[in-house]
C-alpha cells in the first residue's frame, strides 16, 4: 500500500505541461523532417514503422532525450520551469529540420577541392554533423541538470556550486582573457573570412568566443553584485552630480575589450553581443539609464572612429546602406529576394531555392525559414524567442532573497545572451543593422555556438529548480 502511494505521489509530479509541449514539438518534429527528406529527393517514404523510423533515426534522438530529460526532472526537480525545455527543443527541431533541407540544394551548388585536384560537395554530412552537436548540447545540457556539482564542490571548495562562480570571478576572467588571447597566436580562419576566431582542435573546429561570453556573464554578475550599493550612488563636485568613477571600471574596460575585438579579430558581431549584454546586466544592477545612454554613446563613437580607419568595418557598412552596388552585397541581395519570395505562407518546405544565398545554413537560416514557411514562420520564430527570453527573465524575477543578486545577474546575463545574439543576426537578416557574423541561437548551423546555448539553458534550468513555483 505504502509503495502504491508512492508511485502516486511521484505520478502526481510528472510535469504535465512539459510533456505535453514537447510531444507537440515531437509530432511537428517528425512531420516536418519526413516532409523535407520527400520533398527534396532523400529518402522515398515508406508507410511502415519500419520506414518511417529509418528516415526519423537518429535525427530525432535529440528531441527523445528531451522527453527523457523532463522526465528526469520529474524525478529529480519537480519545481524546474516548464517552458524553457519545449521552446528550445523546438528551436533545436527546426534547426536539424532546415539543415536536412539545405543540405542537398547546397551540395548541388558548391563544389570543392583538395589539394590533389578532386572535386566533392562542399557541405557533404552538415545535416549529420549537426545532430551531432545538437545530441551533444543536449548531453551537456543533462549533465550541468543531473550532476551533483554542489556536493562536489563543496567537498573540493567548501562552496556551493553558485558560490565557487561567485566568489573565484577573477580566475574566470582571466581565464577568459587567455582565451583572447590565445586566438591571437592559435586561432584560424577556415571560412577564408578575414576572422581568425577558431581553434583547429583536429575532428572539430572551435570558437572560443562562444564560451568567452558566458565566462564574462559570471565575472561581471559576481562584480556587480558585491558593488552594487557602491555603483548605484554619487557624489557631487560643485553642482554637478557625477557616479563613483573608480568602480565603474568595468564599463571602460568592456568598452576597450570591445574596440580591440574589432579591431585585431574584425568580429564586429561578437563585440556588439559582449558589450550588449554588459550594458544590460549594468542597467539592471544599477537600475540607472545614464549608465546605459553613455555606453551606446561610447560604443557608437568607437565604432564610427574605427569606420574610418579600418577598412573592414567600411565595408560592412556601405554593404549594409546600399548592398546593390557592390560584389560583397551579393548575399544581402539574394536574402532580400527570398524573403520577398516567401510571401505570407512561404513557397512550401523543399520547394524555395534558398541555397542560392551564401552561408544560408549559419548566418542566413533565417532568411531560408522566410523564403519557405513565409512571414508566418519567421513571425512564429520570433514569438518562440520572445517566450524563452520572457521565461528566462521571469526567473530572474522569481528568485527570493536580498541575498541571492549574483543568481539574479547571471540569470539576466545568461537570457541576455540568447537576446542580444538573436537581435544581431535577425537584425542583420532583415537589413536593420550591418550584418554581422554570429549565429542564430539553437537554430544555425555551427558545433562551437549549440553546445555553449544548450550549456545555458542547463544553467538557466538549474538554478530554476529551487526558485520556480508552480
Amino acid at each position: 500500500m505504502a509503495s502504491l502511494r508512492a508511485t502516486f505521489a511521484r505520478l502526481r509530479q510528472l510535469r504535465m505541461v512539459e510533456l505535453q509541449l514537447l510531444v507537440t514539438v515531437l509530432l511537428f518534429f517528425a512531420a516536418g523532417y519526413l516532409l523535407v527528406v520527400v520533398a527534396t529527393g532523400q529518402s522515398e517514404l515508406q508507410t511502415t514503422i519500419e520506414g518511417l523510423v529509418s528516415i526519423l533515426w537518429p535525427s530525432s534522438l535529440p528531441l527523445v532525450l528531451f522527453l527523457a530529460i523532463s522526465l528526469g526532472l520529474s524525478w529529480r526537480s519537480p519545481t524546474a520551469d516548464q517552458v524553457i525545455l519545449p521552446l528550445v527543443a523546438l528551436l533545436a527541431g527546426l534547426s536539424l529540420m532546415m539543415t536536412a533541407r539545405l543540405e542537398p540544394g547546397l551540395n548541388q551548388i558548391y563544389i570543392c577541392s583538395n589539394p590533389a585536384g578532386e572535386r566533392f560537395p562542399c557541405y557533404e554530412g552538415i545535416a549529420a554533423r549537426q545532430t551531432l552537436w545538437v545530441t551533444l548540447g543536449t548531453l551537456i545540457m543533462a549533465t550541468i541538470l543531473f550532476t551533483p556539482l554542489d556536493h562536489l564542490c563543496i567537498r573540493l571548495f567548501r562552496l556551493s556550486f553558485t558560490d565557487v562562480l561567485d566568489h573565484y570571478r577573477y580566475l574566470w576572467l582571466m581565464l577568459g582573457l587567455a582565451l583572447i588571447l590565445a586566438t591571437f597566436v592559435f586561432g584560424v580562419d577556415p571560412n577564408n573570412s578575414g576572422v581568425r576566431v577558431w581553434f583547429n582542435l583536429g575532428l572539430f573546429y572551435f570558437q572560443p568566443s562562444e564560451l568567452l561570453k558566458i565566462i564574462l556573464v559570471i565575472f561581471m554578475a559576481s562584480y556587480l553584485n558585491e558593488y552594487r550599493e557602491v555603483v548605484q550612488s554619487n557624489y557631487r563636485i560643485g553642482p554637478f552630480t557625477l557616479p563613483p568613477l573608480p568602480y565603474l571600471a568595468p564599463l571602460v574596460g568592456m568598452w576597450a575589450i570591445a574596440m580591440l575585438t574589432i579591431v585585431f579579430q574584425r568580429d564586429l558581431g561578437a563585440a556588439l553581443l559582449l558589450f550588449g549584454v554588459f550594458l544590460t546586466m549594468l542597467y539592471v544592477a544599477t537600475g540607472r539609464g545614464l549608465y546605459v545612454v553613455v555606453g551606446v554613446a561610447a560604443f557608437a563613437g568607437g565604432a564610427y572612429l574605427l569606420y574610418r580607419l579600418l577598412p573592414i568595418v567600411g565595408l560592412r557598412v556601405s554593404v549594409w546602406l546600399d548592398p546593390w552596388t557592390s560584389a560583397q552585397g551579393y548575399q544581402i541581395v539574394q536574402a532580400i529576394y527570398a524573403l520577398a519570395s516567401g510571401g505570407i505562407f512561404g513557397a512550401g518546405l523543399g520547394r524555395g531555392v534558398p541555397e542560392y544565398v551564401p552561408a544560408v545554413h549559419t548566418d542566413f537560416i533565417f532568411v531560408a525559414i522566410g523564403e519557405e514557411l513565409g512571414l508566418a514562420g519567421t513571425l512564429a520564430v520570433l514569438i518562440a524567442y520572445m517566450l524563452l527570453i520572457f521565461r528566462g527573465y521571469h526567473l530572474a524575477l522569481a528568485i527570493p532573497g536580498r541575498f541571492r543578486g549574483f543568481e539574479q545577474l547571471l540569470v539576466v546575463g545568461l537570457t541576455s545572451i540568447i537576446a542580444v545574439q538573436a537581435f544581431i543576426i535577425l537584425g542583420g537578416n532583415l537589413r536593420l543593422i550591418p550584418l554581422t557574423g554570429i549565429t542564430l541561437p539553437f537554430i544555425s548551423y555551427g558545433g562551437s555556438s549549440i553546445v555553449v546555448n544548450f550549456l545555458i539553458i542547463g544553467l538557466l534550468l538549474r538554478i530554476s529548480v529551487s526558485d520556480q513555483r508552480y
